[in-house]
């Protein structure tokens, strides 16, 4: 198989992979979105985003033994490798996040509103981010420029999610939250957000070092 056609499946795998996370993240905006009415199914909201992480895990794997049985003179297979790893992170932080998320609403906790507007506008920022992702995976090999520039899309947005995490963290340890274990099940949920964003910038990081040989 020559090494173009290999590069073609790897990079519509992963476009593959990263549509899956970003009906993961968004299955967890409406979830935070419906914050005001309690939801007593909030463990079988979970269950749906845990399903797509299972499947994402399952892609990863074909993916890797795929990029491992022909290894042997693909330029990039090292790049390749690390964003995949990275994408099965962002999706074992998405479904930590949710199942945090539900622990909170199945005990019928209420999300203070300032910290909840963050929560929602970090995830807003990252399916903008994922877009962005996707788009640049997929130009990779059609306009290289063009993808190069999709990457560093996301990169910008990683720094503005930092900004909305500073926040988030600042807001929250100001409340006056008796609650021990509320607050540090927020924290965690803003921490895996956070990270997933850094996991996609280190992603992106490797998609323009891929697109400027092509350039």
């Amino acid at each position: 198989m020559s090494e173009g056609i290999a590069t073609l499946t790897i990079e519509e795998q992963l476009q593959q992979i990263s549509l899956k996370l970003l009906d993961e993240i968004r299955v967890l905006y409406e979830f935070l979105s419906n914050n005001n009415s309690i939801n007593a199914n909030a463990m079988q909201v979970y269950s749906k985003v845990n399903g797509i992480k299972n499947e994402i895990e399952t892609s990863k794997y074909r993916l890797g033994e795929y990029i491992f049985k022909i290894r042997e003179g693909l330029l990039d297979k090292d790049l390749y490798v690390d964003i995949l790893n990275n994408l099965e992170k962002v999706a074992q932080n998405l479904d930590a996040a949710a199942y945090r998320l539900g622990v909170i609403f199945a005990k019928q906790l209420v999300i203070d509103d300032v910290v909840n507007r963050l929560l929602i506008v970090i995830c807003e920022k990252i399916i903008a981010s994922l877009t962005h992702f996707i788009e640049a995976l997929r130009l990779l090999s059609l306009n290289p420029k063009n993808s190069y520039e999709n990457a560093h899309n996301v990169i910008k947005i990683e720094q503005e999610i930092d900004e909305l995490y500073r926040s988030l963290e600042l807001t929250l340890f100001e409340k006056k939250i008796v609650d021990f274990t509320y607050v540090m099940l927020l924290k965690d949920i803003a921490d895996r957000l956070e990270d997933s964003e850094d996991l996609l910038k280190n992603s992106a990081d490797n998609i323009t070092y891929i697109a400027y040989e092509r350039m």
